[in-house]
């Protein structure tokens, strides 16, 4: 079967899925397309509110990065708006939420964003007449998504990450390895140095890092990044707009949490789950550990849990959008209480 033919298959099933839904909602299905400012944590943030029918689950999406605002790029969640609403969240520190309230955003820490993404949860289920939402983390997204349903399991009737990150040891170890493998197959012998030289570097030095950044991304993650090149156009950057409010939120941003992202483990957050737990990776995710990914979904207990792989990278849930969300319509969709 061809690789299109596996797309319009998938495709195929999510759309049906949302039919059956739209049976099921016995009312006529009403489009939801909302953005703007909500006050949320004590500051005015950006969300957008957008899917096929209000009736169908709410998935709150907690975007990665840090401070990788998806304001700038909604039309990536068309195929999820076909079985979901879709709450995106420019972050505290992020995009749009950065340009209102700039460089005295106050509360630059794991926990105010969390209790933040409560919040916005709380908005959601009020604004929609919902019980729960799903919550989905990308990357740093789903750290930030853990520690939000340790702190209120009942908003939520599932967690799913994607690009998954267990520690940044481990996923620089993976990385060192997966650069070694491919520099060894292309006889590249200046990365083989580079690494060699750095190998005994602390994990947060920079000369470590770039040694083994040139095969970090997937074919996949190379041409989803070529929207967010779109986006941003050639240097010289813009000082003022969206494309400034998106660069300097990603400077502010990590410059106050840069020493989370190195010393963080989700497992010190315990390993018992009160919700269902997925994880959608990308097989070919060298940004985070794959099998760091893996082996930590096999050590949770949660009332269900699944590790399911598909094709992509760290970027998969937008590079490979039909078996993602055909994911979420396998494993998540059975567990959502429609009213």
């Amino acid at each position: 079967m061809t690789q299109l033919s596996r797309r319009n298959l998938l495709k195929m099933a999510v759309s049906m899925t949302f039919l059956r839904a739209s049976r099921n909602a016995y009312c006529v299905p009403v489009a939801v397309n909302e953005q703007g400012f909500i006050p949320i944590g004590g500051i005015e943030q950006w969300i957008a509110l957008q899917g096929n029918n209000s009736s169908n689950p709410v998935i709150l999406f907690l975007h990665g990065g840090p401070a990788e605002a998806q304001s700038p790029f909604l039309k990536e969640f068309l195929l999820w708006e076909q079985a979901f609403t879709v709450l995106n969240w420019d972050q505290r520190g992020s995009g749009k939420t950065y340009s209102k309230n700039g460089a005295s955003t106050p509360g630059m820490t794991v926990e105010r964003m969390a209790q933040d993404t409560i919040e916005i949860a709380e908005y959601a289920c009020k604004r929609l007449s919902k019980s729960k939402v799903i919550l989905i983390g990308h990357s740093w997204g789903a750290l930030l998504g853990l520690n939000a349903i340790k702190r209120k399991p009942e908003l939520f009737y599932a967690f799913v990450g994607t690009g998954q990150p267990v520690s940044w040891t481990l996923s620089l170890q993976d990385r060192e390895r997966w650069t070694r493998q491919k520099a060894t197959e292309e006889r590249d012998e200046q990365t083989l140095k580079v690494l060699n030289e750095t190998a005994n570097l602390p994990v947060d030095d920079m000369k470590r890092i770039m040694a083994s950044s040139k095969w970090r991304m997937s074919p996949a993650d190379n041409e989803y990044l070529k929207i967010q090149s779109a986006f941003l156009g050639q240097p010289p950057f813009p000082t003022k707009g969206d494309v400034a409010d998106w660069i300097a939120g990603g400077s502010f941003t990590m410059s106050k949490v840069l020493s989370v992202i190195f010393s963080f483990d989700v497992r010190t957050l315990g390993l018992e789950m009160p919700i269902p737990f997925f994880v959608i990776q990308g097989r070919d995710d060298h940004t985070v550990s794959f099998d760091a990914a893996q082996a930590y979904v096999q050590q949770i207990r949660a009332p269900k849990k699944a590790f399911i792989p598909i094709a992509g990278g760290h970027f998969a849930c937008f590079s490979n959008p039909q078996e993602f969300v055909a994911a979420l319509v396998k494993h998540v969709m059975p567990l959502v209480v429609r009213k």
